[in-house]
């Protein structure tokens, strides 16, 4: 028994950390994880992409408060590579954790395409526009000016970027006209 004991410790720990890497850790130390596969790009971002979804899995309110404090201590760098590899319904989130999110990050959160068997992508770009337009005053715009002068933006962005400043004017409507009402 104690020989195994020293073969799991010479090879770097239990059995199910080095078979189930992420799910068998702590919070921190899946962020670690999460590092280190970005800093080795051993990994694709597709591949990354489950481990994203299981950080930010839990609903917990204080869970998810930890994980922001925990995100809020990382390099802008790896929050950035984090929202490359999330997907469309994960940015969302990854958004709202960010302390302060970037004009980078934005862009980056702006250029998602929802998944071709998604019945209502309409409805997941605008929650990703939402998101970005929530978490700076004038940073949607800023974003969209810098993807519009780009190369390329996506296939998706001019007509849902129109009809999310649509939306925005017909919210900013109703709350002259309702100024008690909530969103």
């Amino acid at each position: 028994m104690q020989k195994m004991k020293k073969k799991e410790k010479r090879r770097g720990g239990k059995w199910y950390e080095k078979y189930l890497p992420f799910i068998a850790r702590s919070r921190e130390r899946q962020i670690a994880w999460l590092i280190g596969a970005f800093k080795k790009k051993t990994l694709s971002l597709q591949e990354i992409t489950p481990y994203v979804k299981l950080l930010l899995e839990e609903d917990d309110p204080e869970d998810l408060m930890l994980l922001q404090e925990n995100l809020a201590e990382l390099d802008a760098s790896f929050l950035l590579d984090l929202l490359r590899a999330a997907d469309i319904y994960d940015t969302v989130k990854v958004l709202t954790l960010l302390p302060d999110v970037s004009l980078e990050q934005a862009v980056v959160a702006l250029c998602k395409e929802p998944p071709p068997y998604e019945r209502s992508p309409e409805q997941v770009i605008d929650r990703v526009f939402e998101a970005v337009h929530n978490a700076g005053a004038g940073l949607l715009e800023e974003a969209a000016t810098k993807l519009l002068q780009s190369d390329g933006p996506p296939a998706h962005f001019n007509s849902s970027y129109a009809r999310f400043r649509e939306i925005l004017k017909d919210q900013q409507f109703l709350s002259t006209l309702y100024p008690k009402a909530r969103n």
